[in-house]
């Protein structure tokens, strides 16, 4: 039986406002306390931006063209980069690959031998919304500390929207991803099943809406972060969930898939127009270091006794000393 349209809505509300709010907020914990080690490449600029979104244009039709095993081979790989270069300044060598050996291990346990049941899924599903919950903390962390501003992202989202609408309406290039990765190890999406129905949201979506968050806060502060998490949350979580409610968007799998990003992308983009002209000039991660929107480490922290104040030293007397006949 299939579920009516409003249920599907109320349930992917219940799983996509949660996963968006919780992946900025941690995204933008880690910002304020967490200095990522990011290698050598430079400082992220408009170039990177047009690289990125070949990048994301052309990864769907790789995915797509690898044999099962490969595919989730090359998902290892991801995730273990990610979650190595984004938990390496947090927790020890030990803890770290154990932590991701774990992770990664049973996830591909629970995708091949958990599924046959309604538990099962949301077991898997929960242990996988972990991974990609670190894994989009991580990566956006990584490009705005390494100076991604928030005109690069605004564009990168103005630009995502047009791809988005195109490779779901007219060339369905993520109605085959989800039909590829559901039901499968790593599934790059947080996601949640409820009797028959599967409600997800993509890392990509997640790393882009931590990634405006993440920039604006840098650029501008609380205030403006605090309005690109209501961007996020109405044109990013609430809006691709309600809009199957008077829209068709229904594929021929009888699958929904909405395209969340051409409904974010240009609300992203006027947000920082307005933030800009409001603003002026965005600040940069030196900036941002040295001012008190970061949270130094306990050990930085001024004590009492550091800035109680500190009486002058009494002048001490010299001793009266005795002529001395240097001839004798």
């Amino acid at each position: 039986m299939q579920s009516s349209a409003l249920h599907l809505a109320v349930f992917t509300l219940c799983v996509t406002v949660p996963s968006a709010v919780l992946v900025c907020l941690a995204a933008q914990y880690y910002l304020r306390r967490v200095r990522i080690e990011r290698p050598a490449i430079g400082v992220f600029n408009g170039r990177d931006v047009v690289v990125l979104f070949v990048l994301l244009s052309t990864i769907p039709l790789f995915y797509l063209a690898l044999p099962r095993w490969l595919l989730t081979g090359f998902l290892v790989i991801t995730f273990v980069s990610s979650l190595s270069i984004g938990y390496r300044p947090v927790l020890g060598p030990a803890k770290l690959w154990t932590a991701i050996g774990v992770l990664l291990g049973l996830n591909i346990w629970m995708g091949n031998n958990a599924l046959g049941t309604v538990l099962g899924w949301q077991l898997f599903w929960f242990e996988n919304d972990i991974i990609v919950l670190l894994g989009a903390v991580a990566v956006a962390n990584l490009y705005v500390q390494g100076g991604m501003k928030l005109r690069y992202v605004a564009w990168f989202a103005l630009l995502l929207a047009g791809y988005d609408a195109f490779f779901t309406e007219v060339f369905p290039v993520t109605n085959a991803l989800v039909e590829e990765f559901l039901g499968y190890p790593l599934d790059p999406s947080i996601g949640m099943r409820w009797h028959l129905d599967n409600a997800a949201i993509g890392i990509g979506d997640l790393f882009v809406y931590a990634l405006f968050v993440l920039s604006a806060f840098k650029a501008y502060g609380r205030v403006a972060g605090r309005i690109a998490l209501a961007v996020v949350v109405t044109f990013g979580a609430v809006a691709p969930a309600v809009v199957p409610l008077a829209i068709n968007y229904i594929d021929a799998r009888n699958d929904t898939l909405v395209p969340a990003q051409a409904w974010f992308g240009p609300a992203a983009f006027l947000t920082y127009l307005l933030l800009r002209r409001r603003n002026g000039k965005e600040r940069t991660m030196q900036e941002f270091l040295a001012s008190d929107d970061v949270v130094l480490p306990r050990a930085n922290r001024p004590t009492t006794e550091d800035a109680a104040p500190v009486s002058p030293a009494p002048a001490q007397t010299q001793p009266d000393r005795q002529p001395v006949d240097v001839n004798r």
